[in-house]
């Protein structure tokens, strides 16, 4: 009966279409008499290869998605770290699907994909984050019993197991004391409580132990049906949860009982009214008989079988819809004594026909202008169009420029139908083409060229700058004033190169180099010396009308002040019980040098005790001053230490003052 109703479904369909055909074909004129199209459409712009999102953040045993942008299918895709992120390397339509394998650390992975042109786009950056405290799964396993021919993870009818979790911290450590609540959710099982009022419970909290494990026992009653058991753990702490199935096995003397898995009836719809389900799988899991078994259906014409024969009990065969109609497919399973499962055991599954009209085409993607011009653009100068049509939401990306500047689209993703979408950044001359594809499977695509014709009005020259601005010597921190300083400057902004000369003659100083190529580049004066207060360094660039700027160096003056004069005079220092301080030990010993022809060179003429210093020993200008430390008493240091301090008089002059040490 239920093929006679097939095969009379069958006849109507067939007859149906045949009947849209010849409509179809009757609107379009037969196909014969229609004028050739005068128009050849150009090529496609085939839009920048492109990844996106262009970063994202994903967790192991979560699937994630990359869409493929642009370039040329079909795509090949490559993952940095595949232990970590592994990728299929052929790349199915535009979608890539991300699963990421557990790490013990946030771990950073790129993904690439290359079209079927040889171009390779930019990477999409993947932070792959820890997983959560708990495992992907819930381990189950029966306790001994010699009357339960069971595999690892099954539970037979009348017998007892364990199921535990481990809950894990950073770097895989076991948490102690962690509560961990235990709950049935499927399934002729109990959990099992130390409470005597109630041994037999459905929901179980229990703390982990030393090694972060979480244990509880469950049972099964005698006789229960070959079923599917399903029981949830979860974290109180953090609210995690993980669930476990298991397959419960009916026991009866003598062996297993030959089962499948889920029982009942699956129903699968189609996408419309019109069209039932193509390519949905459903699989069902055979226990106990005796392996291998066979499985064959009803409408062998209408699904596709896998992995037949079954080779193992607990072992699954899935069902495969082609896009045929049927209701109630049935299974027949043998084992390899011949035993099969008694009528009415069987799941059943019927792959129907839709509720709902099929989703018409989406209408053509327009873009509002899609054509721009303008002459002399400059960066500043802004252009907009309109998306309307196709499916939103809309993405654009830039296809191509010979802009010397950076094109920007605002916004580039997320828009809305009737949403402006706003140019910037184009400089003349210069072609654009910008490319908008909407959400529509597959995608549509739509351009908008801008023609910016001419060239941009020049800009105005920065201003020329010197950095610094000035070196000044003269400050008592600097006693040798300008003599043996190197003073550096950079030049910036006008219009380069750049000439540099002192704006008076200065006898011995020089400018090195005193011609810069380029902004950004420096030079040095050396060679200058005190007495004339302010040397000017000017540097003119090479704009119409010409710019210039000027840095200054600022050195002490130096007159004739006298005969060359050190104070104090002579140091004494005598032992207790004399005023202190009575040792050189950690003193320090100040003099100033006033008049002669600075600048004056201060020096030991013998050598000190080790570790005795003058500083500085070069002193710029007349008032300056010296300090000698490190002196030590004798045995160790000398009894009288000399310094001498020498002006640069064409006949120098000496004055020499020691420091007697106890």
């Amino acid at each position: 009966m239920v093929e006679r109703r097939l095969s009379a479904w069958l006849r109507s369909a067939t007859a149906l279409f045949a009947a849209v055909g010849i409509l179809a074909l009757a609107g379009c004129g037969g196909g014969s008499g229609a004028p050739n199209n005068p128009y050849t459409p150009p090529p496609p712009v085939i839009p920048p290869l492109t990844l996106l999102p262009d970063a994202i953040t994903v967790y192991p045993g979560t699937p994630v998605t990359l869409t493929v942008y642009g370039g040329v299918a079909p795509y090949r895709a490559f993952s940095t770290n595949a232990s970590v992120l592994p990728v299929s390397a052929s790349v199915s339509g535009d979608t890539i699907v991300l699963l990421a394998n557990n790490v013990t650390a946030t771990t950073g992975v790129a993904v690439t994909v290359q079209d079927a042109a040889g171009t390779v786009s930019l990477p999409a950056g993947v932070n792959v984050q820890p997983a959560p405290l708990l495992p992907s799964s819930i381990t189950v396993n029966a306790n001994p019993n010699p009357a339960c021919e069971t595999v690892t993870g099954n539970l037979c009818s009348g017998s007892t197991g364990t199921a535990s979790v481990t809950v894990t911290g950073a770097g895989g450590v076991g948490l102690k004391g962690r509560q961990v609540r235990f709950d049935v959710v499927q399934g002729a099982f109990s959990i099992v409580s130390t409470n005597p009022a109630q041994p037999l419970v459905n929901t179980l909290t229990v703390t982990t132990d030393n090694n972060g494990n979480a244990v509880v026992v469950v049972s099964v009653p005698a006789d229960t049906p070959t079923q599917t058991g399903i029981i949830r753990a979860t974290d109180i702490t953090t609210g995690n949860q993980v669930t476990g199935s298991f397959p419960i096995l009916q026991m009866t003397v003598g062996g297993a009982v030959l089962s499948v898995l889920p029982t009942g009836s699956t129903t699968i719809t189609g996408p419309d009214n019109l069209t039932c389900s193509s390519g949905v799988t459903v699989t069902n899991y055979i226990f106990g008989g005796t392996p291998p078994y066979q499985v064959a259906v009803n409408f062998p014409q209408t699904v596709t079988l896998g992995g037949v024969p079954v080779l193992k009990s607990g072992g699954a065969f899935t069902t495969t819809t082609n896009g045929s109609c049927f209701i109630n497919l049935t299974y027949v399973v043998t084992d390899a004594t011949g035993r099969t499962i008694p009528g009415g055991s069987y799941p059943t599954v019927t792959n129907q026909l839709g509720t709902s009209a099929p989703v018409p085409p989406p209408t053509v993607l327009q873009a509002t202008p899609g054509a721009i011009a303008k002459a002399n653009c400059v960066p500043s100068n802004t252009f907009q169009f309109l998306l309307t049509g196709g499916v939103a939401p809309y993405s654009v990306v830039t296809s191509s420029t010979t802009s010397s500047t950076s094109v920007v689209l605002a916004p580039q993703t997320g828009i809305a139908s009737g949403q402006a979408v706003t140019v910037s950044g184009i400089t003349s001359p210069a072609s654009t083409t910008i490319t908008a594809f909407d959400s529509s499977t597959p995608r549509q695509s739509t351009t908008v060229s801008i023609d910016c014709s001419g060239a941009p009005p020049p800009p105005a020259p920065s201003a020329l700058a010197i950095a610094p601005a000035n070196y000044n010597y003269s400050a008592a921190s600097n006693p040798s004033g300008c003599v043996n300083q190197t003073s550096n400057f950079v030049v910036t902004g006008g219009t380069p190169p750049y000439s540099v000369f002192f704006a008076s003659p200065r006898p011995g100083a020089s400018i090195s180099p005193t011609s810069l190529a380029a902004s950004g580049q420096g030079f040095s004066v050396t060679g200058l010396t005190n007495g004339v207060q302010t040397t000017n360094i000017t540097v003119v660039d090479s704009s119409t009308p010409q710019l210039q700027n000027v840095a200054t160096i600022t050195c002490p003056i130096t007159t004739p002040t006298g005969p060359l004069t050190v104070t104090p005079g002579n140091v004494v220092v005598l032992p207790a019980p004399a005023p202190p301080p009575n040792t050189c030990v950690g003193g320090t010993f100040n003099f100033v040098v006033t008049g002669g022809t600075p600048p004056y060179t201060v020096a030991f003429p013998t050598p000190p005790n080790a570790g005795a210093a003058i500083s500085p020993s070069l002193i710029g200008f007349s008032g300056g001053g010296f300090q000698v430390t490190g002196l030590l008493d004798t045995p160790a240091g000398q009894a009288l230490t000399n310094v001498t301090v020498t002006d640069s008089a064409p006949v120098p002059t000496v004055v020499i003052r020691s420091i007697s040490c106890p």
